[in-house]
């Protein structure tokens, strides 16, 4: 009977020292993970402002006045600009269109800036 209890508390003993490990790995862990959900915030909230500074540097009117002001670029005459028209864009429905003069809107979205 001895034996049986000396066995059985050593079993008790290793079970609890067992759940005592288990329990500091657990709360490690979840400081860790709370540390790391931290950072990610502080990640997305970066992330957000570089969107908006980038927004920002790339706005039309921006570019438009570094072009003019610092390039001295301007916008050439629409007797100069030409619109080319990838294979793929002549492609309707499986037949080839003629590729005559660009619509209106089309034009307006492809002026290049060139050099006066």
């Amino acid at each position: 009977m001895t034996r049986l209890n000396l066995i059985l508390f050593f079993a008790l003993m290793f079970s609890a020292l067992g759940l005592v490990n288990s329990q500091h790995q657990t709360r490690k862990l979840y400081i860790e993970l709370e540390q790391m959900n931290q950072v990610a915030k502080q990640y997305d909230q970066e992330y957000g402002q570089l969107q908006l500074e980038q927004s920002t540097w790339a706005m039309h009117s921006r570019v438009e006045q570094i072009a003019t002001q610092q390039l001295q670029m301007q916008v050439p005459d629409a007797k100069r600009v030409q619109v080319v028209l990838s294979k793929d864009a002549l492609m309707v429905d499986g037949s080839q269109m003629q590729a005559k003069e660009p619509p209106p809107d089309l034009q307006l979205k492809t002026q290049k800036w060139a050099k006066p």
